[in-house]
């Protein structure tokens, strides 16, 4: 199969370009990219003959079309996605490419949806936020779904664990990401509740959510923040009326809710003498000379995600917890999903055309494509923590934390 990975020499894309090509059934792997000088410097570095470079801007659909053409899956780590994704989509369904992304913008999500007759028209795969979180987060989601009759509330959690050496979960905090929270964080954000649509704050106390993990997190909150969860769960997940994504940036979540407070998120230019700077370039670009300020706790070393999933089973209330430690680098845990993905997608595994989540993937599938790369020894992976809390409020263990692959039986089964 050949895979064009748009923005793949990127930090994320990285990842996924030098896991492909590990990959036999991969034929030719496209780094292509705004940065020619970039794409072309991974592919001497990894020095493989599959690799090849291509320049590309995402806005110019001639050359995206020429570069994506006879391809058997597009790629898409090019940010930020509410400005950028959906020109990478319309040129996948222009010609006729099954396409997966890393989406992670709720406003570039809920845009996306609106593609899902023309792709179905197209006879394409229209994968979107197939990352970390989203992601892992959506798969969990359907995990849970599946064990019950009926499903009523489904909330998601991501926390992300920085090391300061850039190996725990999340680490890298460079400018593209930090504007990313920024945005997530602007205003209010849609949240899913009792059946609709609602705008809440984010970042704010009303919204808290307190999960106690094991060792090395313990217990973490994490507030309402713009995410996509929200917007394709209950597109997807039958009758839930109740979906919430949750955030934590753990050592430094007080200064991200002082910086949402003073609005500090806000991309309109103010006056500074004779100069016009956004508030949200001029603190990212402070915060980047000064990161010792985003470090007011010792580093854990690890992020961690959580998903609850409550509804009924044969007509008796039911709540299930799956949740997951990590000290994976941001690149990784975000760029193996979407390459598991793209192959499913490659292999013609992912059947449902038009525009797709993680929920819609049958969770075997990707879980035995994602154990087909082991976590390197060197890295903390807790396997899948799964918990059913009980009428009374205790805690029962279905598993205390195992591999995926191993579990595959307790999440095929009904009768949890």
């Amino acid at each position: 199969m050949r895979i064009v990975i748009i923005g793949g020499a990127g930090e994320m894309g990285s990842v996924a370009v030098e896991y492909l090509a590990t990959r036999p059934e991969c034929s030719e792997i496209v780094i292509a990219d705004y940065n020619y000088d970039a794409a072309v410097q991974l592919k001497d570095q990894l020095a493989n003959p599959k690799i090849t470079a291509a320049q590309v801007d995402v806005t110019d659909r001639p050359k995206l079309l020429e570069v994506i053409k006879g391809a058997s899956v597009v790629m898409n780590f090019a940010g930020p996605f509410y400005r950028l994704a959906h020109y990478v989509v319309e040129a996948a369904i222009e010609a006729k490419v099954n396409y997966v992304d890393v989406c992670d913008d709720y406003d570039a999500t809920r845009k996306l949806l609106g593609y899902d007759k023309a792709a179905k028209e197209a006879g394409v795969s229209i994968l979107i936020c197939t990352g970390a979180s989203p992601g892992i987060t959506n798969l969990f989601a359907r995990i849970g779904s599946d064990w019950l009759d009926e499903v009523e509330e489904i909330h998601t959690a991501w926390a992300t664990g920085d090391t300061g050496d850039g190996q725990g979960e999340g680490s890298e905090e460079g400018a593209a990401v930090l504007l990313h929270l920024l945005h997530a964080c602007a205003g209010t954000v849609p949240s899913f509740q009792n059946s609709e649509f609602v705008e809440v704050r984010p970042m704010n106390d009303a919204g808290e959510l307190t999960v106690t993990f094991p060792d090395p997190l313990g217990k973490v909150t994490f507030y309402d923040i713009g995410h996509p969860e929200p917007m394709t769960i209950p597109y997807f997940i039958n009758g839930v009326k109740t979906v919430t994504n949750k955030g934590s940036v753990m050592s430094y979540t007080k200064l991200i809710k002082n910086i949402v407070d003073l609005e500090l998120w806000r991309e309109e230019p103010v006056k500074i003498g004779n100069a016009s700077v956004s508030p949200a370039d001029f603190i990212v670009a402070f915060l980047m000379q000064n990161q010792h300020l985003m470090q007011f706790e010792a580093p854990i070393g690890a992020g961690g995600m959580y998903v609850s999933v409550k509804g009924t089973k044969n007509g008796a209330p039911k709540k299930f917890e799956l949740m997951r430690i990590s000290s994976q680098s941001m690149g990784e845990s975000t760029a193996i999903p979407t390459a598991a993905g793209a192959l499913l997608l490659g292999a013609g595994k992912i059947t449902q055309k038009g525009v797709i989540a993680p929920e819609c993937i049958e969770p075997a599938l990707f879980i035995e494509e994602l154990a087909k790369r082991p976590d390197p020894p060197t890295q903390y992976n807790s396997g899948l923590i799964i918990r059913e809390v009980l009428e009374n409020g205790e805690l029962k263990v279905i598993s205390s934390g195992k591999p995926m692959i191993e579990l595959l039986d307790v999440i095929k089964s009904r009768d949890l």
